[in-house]
């Protein structure tokens, strides 16, 4: 077990020296700071994309804020399929550099942090915002949502994973005060000496650790059972089979949108969510 954890404490090195690889001049451009910058990274689904894009722009009711798309699709059809999505609604369209894709994509989680990182090291921290939120691509706000609001005068906020004394915020739903975030960030996955820390787990020691746990907030998370597929036996695969997510009543995650684990059935369950969402919701809500 501990070879197992220093050979992939190392590969998830890897990771970060080549997704935080020095970057040229020419994007350190001057611009006018954006209030809020959303930031969703996509993977291989552009359905999901389109349908986030949609309901971001009828539900977030900050009236200053801007939505971007930073691609980490393993399947090159996809890329140009999500792109042509972004460029359809108007959405800035940023594509990881598909070697790093290629390069991690057998381990979901590392894949993820590096594309984290690459976004932050290549792209954010020349954009600068005053607040960005991340958002996983098959989360959909359901409600109204106020993102400025919702972070407030904290410093994050977010969905928490919590290990003990170790703990983190899930990248898929979070929001920074950008000015007080961590200058070096990492958000790929580690093996501490006590647990592995998921996607953004490597933020832990440069970051999240200088807080008191104790005086964070975190949003509410429901986790509720929506079937029951008796093929499966694995723990995992029962929860990114036949499990959904509701945020602070606001938000909606389908867990495993794009169905990388490829769960048979996923994939219907996920196109019929879609076509109506808020009936799903509805329902769902109601058996709470």
């Amino acid at each position: 077990m501990l070879i197992y954890k220093t050979i992939f404490n190392m590969y998830s090195r890897v990771a970060y020296l080549l997704s935080t690889m020095h970057v040229s001049h020419h994007q350190r451009t001057n611009h006018k700071r954006c209030e809020l910058l959303l930031i969703t990274v996509a993977y291989n689904d552009e359905c999901l994309i389109e349908k986030q894009i949609e309901l971001v722009r009828s539900k977030v009711i900050d009236p200053e804020y801007r939505h971007i798309v930073i691609d980490n699709s393993l399947m090159r059809k996809k890329r140009k399929f999500i792109k042509s999505v972004c460029m359809q609604h108007d959405i800035e369209y940023v594509a990881i550099p598909f070697f790093i894709t290629f390069l991690f994509h057998y381990q979901i989680a590392i894949s993820h942090g590096a594309a984290l990182n690459w976004m932050y090291y290549h792209y954010l921290q020349y954009k600068k915002p005053f607040r960005f939120a991340l958002l996983d691509h098959d989360l959909f706000p359901v409600r109204d949502v106020d993102m400025a609001q919702l972070l407030g005068q904290r410093d994050f906020y977010g969905v928490s994973r919590v290990f003990g004394e170790e703990w983190y915020l899930w990248p898929g739903f979070c929001v920074f005060n950008y000015d007080v975030f961590i200058r070096k960030p990492d958000f790929l996955p580690i093996h501490t000496a006590r647990n592995f820390l998921d996607t953004g787990g490597g933020n832990y020691r440069r970051f999240y650790c200088k807080y008191d746990i104790q005086d964070v907030e975190f949003p509410s998370v429901q986790t509720l059972r929506i079937k029951n597929s008796k093929e499966l036996t694995h723990r995992c695969d029962i929860y990114h089979s036949d499990y959904v997510q509701i945020i602070d009543d606001k938000w909606l995650h389908l867990i495993n949108g794009s169905n990388y684990a490829r769960i048979k059935g996923k994939d219907d369950f996920i196109k019929g969510v879609l076509a109506d969402i808020g009936s799903f919701y509805s329902e769902i809500s109601s058996k709470r």
